[in-house]
């Protein structure tokens, strides 16, 4: 069974106008957490003017907080500035 886990990545200390419209940045993110063992898909969510971060991923083999430890590294240029937060976790079906 896949969770669908939404986060959001507060990169305003560093970026005040960031929108999640970076292709470098956007572009790694999604390379780095796609080669994470469980991750099945990655994109981006528009919710009014709110951009999430959307993971597809087996929680027995990539769990909330093992991405969450990735998320702190990313993206390396700005690394450890991006602030990543759990929105949302639910269990779908496969």
């Amino acid at each position: 069974m896949n969770s669908r886990s939404a986060f959001d990545l507060d990169c305003h200390p560093v970026i005040p106008e960031c929108g999640f419209e970076c292709p470098k940045c956007i572009q790694e993110i999604e390379s780095v957490l796609t080669a994470i063992n469980g991750v099945s898909k990655v994109y981006m969510e528009a919710e009014g003017q709110e951009q999430k971060l959307i993971v597809e991923h087996d929680p027995a083999t990539a769990t909330v907080e093992q991405l969450i430890d990735v998320f702190k590294g990313l993206p390396s240029f700005y690394e450890g500035f991006f602030i990543p937060s759990l929105i949302t976790n639910a269990e779908e079906q496969d």
